[in-house]
């Protein structure tokens, strides 16, 4: 288990407010620098078990493009064998955000299979 992985799990869901315009709380600010932080130091592509834990902390709004390379992390556990699998794990997602773009990515790679 990536110790990236584990800090996103410690951390939980980004706190919201990252794009409303308004300047944070110092807490705030910490706890994204740290998530942030713990994304971009997750190694792809990561194991079905990691995949769990991240689909459980997913950011439900923007972050200045941090949501993406998030995305690119769940994704790398794609295997077209493992299509339901992988369909029901992204029904786990917490976040409507990321569940939309999951499916929607899903579906573009069957269109282009077709």
């Amino acid at each position: 288990m990536q110790e990236a992985v584990l800090k996103i799990q410690q951390l939980g869901i980004p706190p919201e407010g990252f794009e409303d315009g308004e300047f944070p709380d110092e807490d705030t600010i910490q706890i994204w620098d740290e998530w942030v932080e713990a994304v971009d130091a997750i190694e792809r592509p990561v194991t079905w078990e990691e995949a769990e834990i991240l689909i459980k902390c997913s950011p439900t709004e923007h972050m200045s493009g941090v949501e993406w390379t998030f995305l690119h992390c769940i994704e790398s556990v794609f295997k077209p064998e493992a299509m339901e699998d992988y369909r029901n794990l992204i029904e786990k997602c917490n976040s409507d955000l990321l569940k939309d773009m999951l499916v929607q990515r899903l579906q573009n790679y069957i269109d282009s299979t077709e």
